[in-house]
């Protein structure tokens, strides 16, 4: 059996349903087995995983029913001990397969790699009507922070064509080698639903073996709609921290300078991608010739080609504000909130969300500011910005001194004391 996926579950029946029938929608071209792991689930999943399955796959469909929810990690685990193939994809039930998403995948592994992941997207949503990266690489921050690179870019944007062989590539959907798999020594089963993809993938780099994600295979990923799945992430953290210190680095900065981009810092140290400013400048220019005042079309289509550039957003927003059309304008602001990560940026989101009754942005904008107001409050701030620029001398990496020092000299502060 060549093919095995692996996919854990715990209620949300609605979920697994949708991503079977994308999964046997989109089969792949090769022999395989599905086996879904069931996290002790209390809704439908109980009694409509079996059938839906045989219906679906036939004899090469098996539930696995656990009295209790064991977490990501372990029902993995368990789910590829029991699988024959001799390759292993791990997915997640909020996830829904495309045409063609199998071939680049196997093409990598057979180009040596440890593990390979797609392109996972965001479906478009609400009045802006284009496909958004949820994850190509994970990379770590200068504090020792993870995220996805390049969230909420359009799909159509360069950066989402560019093969990469990051540090971490998520578990939503992994596929490797089942060899490598026990090699790297599975899962660990010490985090709760968070972190123990990013340790296989520090285990797998450890054989020696890279990581790749294939743009050319394409996926969704409902992200955010599994149970459980935030509610331990500073434990995660801490075990993650300790048992991988030393075999993780910052690449933030370093994977953005590939692609032409920098690294700032907001009021609470939280890094972001910007434009460098010569790039700006040019854009600048091209904005104001396309047309004299920039129309809704001319904003999109800017926003579309250059995801960073801050005016075409302003416009837009102005334009909706001018024209009432409160639900544009309160995903553009989401838009602003998340590229352009500031405090004021998180206001503007939660109040055009109000405005447009949107109660799901709402309670995200509003989680948003909450989550500035904690920050700023830290009183810590300074000695953090002195402790990192310390780091980057260590590392001699001397743009991260430079931010770190940048942060606290605009606050009239000095980076050594």
């Amino acid at each position: 059996m060549p093919l095995s996926v692996v996919i854990p579950v715990f209620n949300q029946f609605s979920l697994t349903r949708d991503c079977l029938r994308s999964l046997r929608e989109h089969a792949p071209e090769t022999d395989y087995e599905v086996l879904v792991v069931d996290n002790g689930s209390t809704d439908e999943t109980a009694t409509g995983l079996d059938p839906l399955g045989a219906e679906l796959f036939g004899d090469r469909f098996r539930a696995i029913h656990l009295p209790e929810n064991r977490n990501f990690g372990p029902a993995c685990n368990l789910g590829a001990q029991e699988a024959t193939g001799d390759f292993l994809f791990f997915l997640n039930n909020d996830t829904l397969l495309t045409p063609g998403w199998y071939p680049p995948l196997a093409e990598a592994l057979m180009d040596g790699c440890g593990g390979v992941g797609p392109l996972l997207m965001y479906p478009a949503r609400g009045p802006l009507p284009v496909d958004r990266i949820q994850h190509l690489a994970v990379v770590c921050e200068p504090q020792l922070h993870f995220r996805h690179l390049y969230e909420l870019f359009p799909v159509t944007h360069p950066v989402a064509h560019r093969p990469r062989s990051p540090q971490f590539l998520t578990g939503a959907a992994l596929l490797l080698p089942r060899r490598v798999f026990l090699e790297a020594g599975r899962f660990h089963e010490g985090y709760a639903n968070g972190a123990e993809d990013l340790e296989l993938c520090v285990r797998i780099r450890q054989t020696g073996r890279s990581l790749r994600c294939v743009p050319q295979s394409r996926v969704y990923h409902l992200q955010g709609r599994t149970q459980g799945r935030y509610a331990h992430e500073s434990d995660n953290a801490r075990l993650f921290k300790e048992r991988n210190l030393w075999d993780i680095y910052p690449d933030f900065h370093l994977r953005l300078k590939e692609d032409g981009y920098e690294m700032a810092l907001n009021e609470c140290q939280m890094p972001y991608a910007r434009l460098p400013r010569r790039r700006a400048e040019i854009l600048d220019r091209a904005f104001g010739r396309d047309s004299g005042v920039p129309d809704r079309a001319v904003c999109l289509a800017m926003m579309e080609r250059e995801p960073l550039y801050g005016p075409a957003y302003e416009r837009l927003a102005d334009l909706c504000e001018a024209q009432g059309d409160l639900s544009v304008l309160a995903e553009v602001r989401f838009l602003q909130a998340r590229l352009f990560p500031r405090r004021e940026a998180g206001v503007r989101f939660l109040d055009a969300a109000v405005r447009a009754g949107d109660e799901r942005l709402r309670r995200e904008g509003q989680n948003i500011v909450e989550s500035y107001v904690r920050l700023a409050a830290d009183p810590e701030l300074p000695a953090k910005a002195r402790e990192m620029a310390e780091f980057g001398r260590r590392l001699e990496q001397p743009v991260l001194t430079e931010l770190y020092a940048g942060w606290l000299g605009g606050r009239g502060l000095d980076a050594l004391h």
